[in-house]
């Protein structure tokens, strides 16, 4: 990668390699098949080098499977991201021989859904040689990926060693299966397929996890539909309650108090009702103690269906209220993030990514405990009050107050279960392999809450109660948070190199779904506390705090520091633009240093240091003509452009149209010859109605032609020969006179990446002005336009 040192990626891997070449030539036991070391080039310039041998080796047919060992950060774990496709014999290799398991099927589904801007040689190897394979990357801090602190020095031992360990085993595996040999043994199909805190792999057919979420969904589904038939709605035990507090206030005015107090003896009895007490008290423990009538079948029938009915709409109407504050949350935070952004102070969390969590996940967390804390208070009001104005000076006024809180708190236990089977049951029908999420985030909560039953009805809210409840959560709990760290870990240093998104709003969002789904079996607990006043104010001190120190510029996004560096990242190009006529005379030149701002900051951290560099030399993107006349591969969302002197390569680019000749099909067809550094691009762009019927480069043209532009990069090793191609072009039926003289317009950019080209004394002087915590890469770039 230009002006970055390589060592991850991918010094580590041919390393790696060699050592694991080195042992199986060692080896005192033959292997049954062969293997073959493929040290390839030119993966950053669209895995070019892949390609090549895939498609022209001889060896190419004789492979089977294939390893590839690649890097998106700077040592760390290398993470199995991506297996197969369909070959889950590929994964069981996996499984039975690493043996420092790392992997994950949810990376494999987040990186083949394009979130994360990245390709590797895998694609190439499946795509175009149809072979299928195992993708191990290393994704620690990916900070300085691709920089010049990319060295080998960052690179711990006991990294390439692990790696090794893996690779090495799993080749010896390979070596040695049936499958390789013969693919008509080996059952196509998924696999799901995961490490549990990188001790021991998972894995299983995604047929059988099919099965497995499907079975949860409908054992969570019959839970919720006894309890529907066999639990009362609160209202209905609320009205029995209000005359028994009627009953128990008159008996409590004339009794003495050690006879009738609910807190000394745990009874309120008149010659109709029983109230027990306050730590035994439930749904099924208000009765009437006078006799009833013998029930029948229609009566149990029809107070099944009356109970059923009353939960499901408690139920509905406890999912709506739970949707609204993951809508209100979102929207919160998001207004958050948006003023910090426009205060300036976006990605202040790049180098301090607690105050980022601290920030954000105090302001969700925060939200949501008030929606709820709100919601429950409502509720008191609505449905308590008229029951306590029987015993507003009663002893027993506690005790609804708690019978209250626990039947919430069990209702919104029980909307947070049916939530994660909704969203089991849509991943399932999808056909994602990453279901098993939401499948532990079922499974473990329902047992938790089936085995817990009876200790929360005897004692309620108790210690042991709390205590078991997290022991019983705490396995798909530490597992997703372990899930999060790595989204975390992947997903913030891409940051610094997105250009089109803020990154602000990814973070609020990426922290709001985080507390989301963290909250969803701990929301109840807020119905179950009598008061959420002090963690509401510790989580509002908490924001303050952060926001006042965000805003007084404290956190600093960059960082030079070596012990953890977080550099910026800019390009820049010392550019001669030459615009020709028809006539091919120079209608225009212009040269200057074309600035890229990597990172979402632009330039505002940049312009205190270099004045020069500020809002009125920025450049908005254009689509006049092809890339505005500037010398670029890459789609950018900002420029800066500061006159400079021009660009004198001593390996001029040499360009020369060598032909132009009318078919006897009625297209234009010119030929081009074009000698000139290892990288070249050209852009087509065709006016007047006209369009490009074909060219030299393939047999089919590109599907995205429609919008009449199309470029081509082009590279080459150190020695290379004139380069020939030719386009043919099918002139307009009838002229477009808005649109320009010319049929059609050609341009190339030379870019000297390398060598003594690379280097002029204007990008020499403005590189020194740079900060530390700026990693610049810089070249000189020729751009000529010719119309024809």
């Amino acid at each position: 990668m230009l002006s970055g040192q390589g060592a991850s990626d991918n010094a580590v891997g041919c390393a790696v390699m060699l050592e694991v070449l080195h042992s199986l030539a060692n080896l005192s036991t033959p292997l049954k098949h062969g293997v073959v070391f493929v040290f390839n080039g030119a993966e950053e310039n669209m895995l070019q080098g892949s390609h090549g041998f895939i498609t022209q080796h001889p060896w190419a047919n004789q492979i089977r499977a294939f390893i590839n060992l690649d890097s998106a950060g700077v040592g760390g774990k290398e993470m199995m991201f991506q297996a197969g496709p369909n070959s889950p014999w590929l994964v069981q290799a996996y499984v039975h021989a690493a043996k420092h398991p790392f992997a994950s099927v949810v990376a494999q589904e987040i990186f083949q859904s394009g979130m994360i801007p990245s390709d590797t040689d895998f694609r190439i190897y499946s795509h175009f040689g149809k072979i299928p394979g195992i993708d191990l990357a290393f994704i620690e801090n990916g900070f300085i990926y691709h920089t010049k602190y990319d060295t080998p020095d960052r690179i711990l031992t006991d990294s390439i060693q692990r790696a090794g360990d893996n690779i090495l085993a799993i080749l010896k595996h390979l070596m040695m299966s049936k499958e390789l040999g013969n693919f008509s043994e080996a059952h196509p199909g998924q696999m799901v397929f995961f490490d549990l805190l990188g001790m021991v792999m998972v894995a299983y057919p995604a047929r059988i996890g099919t099965i497995i979420n499907y079975v949860t969904a409908v054992a969570t589904f019959l839970y919720l539909f006894i309890k529907c038939c066999y639990t009362g709605n609160i209202e209905t035990h609320l009205d029995s309650a209000e005359t028994t507090l009627a009953n128990a206030e008159t008996i409590h005015a004339s009794a003495e108090p050690s006879q009738t107090s609910c807190v000394d003896q745990g009874d309120c009895v008149d010659g109709e009702t029983t109230l027990t007490g306050a730590e035994t008290l439930d749904d099924a423990e208000i009765i009437q103690a006078s006799p009833d009538p013998p029930p029948t079948l229609w009566n149990g029938l029809v107070n099944c269906s009356r109970r059923a009915c009353c939960y499901l709409v408690k139920l509905v109407l406890a999912t709506l209220l739970l949707i609204i504050s993951w809508i209100i949350t979102g929207l919160t935070v998001y207004i958050i993030a948006l003023v910090v952004s426009l205060m300036g102070r976006s990605m202040f969390w790049y180098s301090n990514l607690y105050a980022g969590i601290f920030l954000y996940g105090s302001a969700a967390t925060g939200m949501m405990v008030l929606i709820h804390t709100v919601a429950k208070n409502l509720y008191y009001r609505s449905f308590c009050r008229p029951v306590c104005r029987y015993a507003y000076q009663s002893a027993c006024q506690p005790v609804f107050q708690q019978f209250v809180r626990r039947k919430l708190g069990e209702l919104n236990f029980d909307v947070s279960l049916l939530v994660w089977c909704f969203a089991l049951i849509f991943l399932t029908a999808n056909k994602m392999c990453s279901a098993y999420i939401p499948m532990l985030m079922v499974a473990f909560p329902l047992v938790t809450k089936l085995l817990l039953t009876r200790e929360f009805r005897l004692r309620g809210l108790s210690l042991k109660y709390m205590v078991l409840y997290l022991l019983g959560l705490s396995p798909p709990y530490v597992y997703f948070v372990y899930l999060m760290w790595l989204v975390f870990e992947v997903f913030i240093p891409i940051q610094g190199r997105n250009t089109t998104h803020s990154p602000e709003v990814f973070l609020a969002v990426l922290i709001s779904l985080s507390v989301i789904f963290l909250s969803s079996f701990f929301i109840h607990f807020i119905y179950l506390v009598r008061s959420t006043k002090g963690l509401l104010a510790s989580l509002g001190t908490v924001f303050t705090v952060f926001l006042l120190l965000v805003f007084c510029g404290l956190f600093f996004p960059y960082t030079a520091d070596p012990s953890a560096p977080r550099p910026k990242r800019v390009f820049i190009q010392h550019i001669t633009s030459t615009i020709h006529d028809l006539d091919g005379q120079v209608e225009s030149k212009d040269s200057g240093l074309l600035i890229n701002s990597e990172d979402f900051t632009d330039m505002q951290h940049i312009t205190p240091l270099i004045p020069e560099i500020n809002n009125t030399v920025r450049r908005e993107s254009c689509h006049v003509r092809p890339f505005c006349f500037w010398p670029w591969f890459v789609s950018v969302r900002n420029n800066w452009y500061i006159p400079a002197a021009e660009v004198f390569p001593k390996s001029p680019v040499e360009f020369q149209l060598l032909s132009k000749e009318n078919t006897k099909w009625g297209t234009v067809k010119m030929t081009f010859e074009v000698k000139g550094p290892s990288h070249m691009s050209f852009y087509f762009e065709t006016h007047r109605g006209a369009f490009l019927a074909s060219w030299s480069f393939a047999n089919e043209m590109h599907p995205f032609y429609e919008n009449r532009h199309l470029s081509i990069s082009y590279s080459h090793g150190i020695d290379a020969p004139v380069w020939n191609f030719s386009i043919e072009i099918q002139p307009p039926r009838k002229d477009d006179p808005s649109g320009p003289e010319e049929m059609v317009s050609v341009a190339f950019n030379s870019y000297y990446y390398f060598g003594e080209d690379q280097r002029t004394v204007q990008l020499d002087n403005m590189l020194e002005r740079f900060p530390k915590w700026a990693f610049v890469s810089s070249w000189a770039s020729i751009y000529q336009m010719y119309r024809y």
